[in-house]
């Protein structure tokens, strides 16, 4: 029993919390940093070849769902309520001990003041507006308390601190991310979802010296089971958020639109963005790639497009086509028109932000309660003589409180406070 006391008491600790609170930062820019998802042949080309192998030992590569990474969130979080839930019944006494005169004026004072004709300006001017008559010891006492939500401010504060790392954690584990890509008229489908996206516009701004300001997105989120539909707008740093998802405005690039013909009758066109692949239906087997939209070895702006059939590369010319360019693949032809911009929207969905939105508020709450609300009590003492000692306490702030005590006595009795 006395080694479970231990343990519990070592979890339950601000201590163990602030290291695990730090471990799990380092694991999550680690998470930020480190690209998520990637094959070991990407981490060997970005790192060392034993980097990536440890990377993929230790889950680097899916940080937010790895073992360790959840067992440390669970611990933390664990961790600080137990710390929090082993100071509550502290804190209620503290609450209510601090508005029972018997009990609050055993404590020593911060400030205090004897000879007092009358203490009830002194309280007056201390904004204690309504204190309480009563008698303790058989003395008459005048009683005055407030702000004893202060008390309450790291606790709050703490039980924040524990939403916002569940959120995020939860978040992470359960978030849903996805890109989709196109030019202006395109319906494009979001993958693993019941919904796809059309794109109404894309615009790119340019102040007057010709550097661009911004990337505008305009769009359409449509349910493709029940035909409901939600219109906006997405740019950078400002996300159209429809239908539940959050559209970012990631990236532009260029794209061509591939129109085939036969015998000079087009009946077919697309849109083909870089990275992309198109395959023709009525050529089984056959596709192209459009690589990259580049200077050629002449230097003059060209698309690199690789043809395929049946998965072996096809040499058509020499793979770079200028816009406007026809390709004869007699009896078709295939024509390449100027380049169009197309835009790169990252879906996201996190289910659990309205929890570290719960965790943030109730943060800056605790933060604010711990800081500016400060617990005082003013009390006045008859003595013997018929005059009155006042005395004050604060725990926090103590010399501003006898600084704005002195200066209450000083305004009503003309004399100063004892210290």
């Amino acid at each position: 029993m006395e080694i479970l006391k231990k343990i519990y008491k070592f979890i339950a600790s601000m201590k163990f919390a602030i290291i695990l609170l730090i471990v799990v930062a380092a694991a999550c820019v680690i998470g930020s940093l480190v690209p998520q998802g990637a094959m070991f042949e990407q981490y060997r080309d970005s790192y060392a070849e034993r980097t990536a192998a440890f990377i993929l030992a230790f889950r680097l590569d899916d940080v937010f769902h790895s073992w360790w990474f959840i067992t440390l969130t669970a611990l933390l979080c664990l961790s600080v309520l137990l710390c929090n839930l082993s100071r509550v019944r502290a804190l209620i006494l503290l609450t209510r001990n601090a508005k029972d005169p018997a009990r609050a004026i055993v404590e020593a004072p911060t400030a205090s003041a004897s000879g007092i004709a009358d203490p009830a300006p002194v309280m007056k001017r201390m904004r204690f507006y309504r204190p309480i008559q009563t008698a303790v010891d058989g003395k008459e006492v005048l009683f005055g308390y407030r702000n004893r939500l202060g008390f309450w401010g790291a606790w709050i504060c703490h039980i924040g601190i524990v939403l916002i790392v569940l959120g995020y954690a939860l978040g992470q584990m359960t978030l849903f991310s996805a890109e989709v890509y196109g030019t202006p008229g395109q319906t494009k489908p979001i993958e693993n979802t019941q919904y796809n996206v059309t794109i109404d516009g894309f615009t790119t701004q340019r102040n007057e010296t010709g550097f661009i300001e911004q990337y505008v997105t305009a769009l359409t989120v449509k349910n493709t089971q029940t035909g409901e539909a939600q219109s906006g707008t997405s740019s950078v740093n400002h996300p159209a958020v429809l239908e539940g998802y959050k559209f970012y405005q990631t990236a532009s690039g260029d794209a061509v639109r591939v129109t085939i013909s036969e015998d000079g009758v087009p009946f077919e066109s697309a849109d083909l963005c870089v990275g992309e692949e198109l395959t023709i239906d009525f050529l089984p087997g056959f596709s192209l790639f459009l690589n990259a939209y580049e200077p050629d070895h002449t230097g003059s702006p060209a698309y690199q497009i690789l043809f395929f059939y049946n998965g072996q590369h096809m040499e058509v010319g020499k793979n770079y086509f200028a816009p406007g360019a026809v390709i004869d693949l007699n009896p078709f032809a295939i024509t390449l028109s100027d380049p169009i911009e197309y835009t790169l929207l990252r879906v996201k969905k996190d289910s659990f932000a309205w929890l570290v939105l719960i965790g943030g508020i109730l943060t800056s709450l605790g933060l604010f309660f711990a800081l500016y609300v400060v617990p005082e009590t003013l009390w006045a003492v008859q003595d013997e003589d018929g005059t009155w000692t006042v005395n004050g306490r604060s725990k926090k702030l103590a010399p501003l409180f006898r600084e704005q005590f002195d200066r209450a006595v000083q305004k009503t009795e003309g004399k100063e406070a004892s210290k």
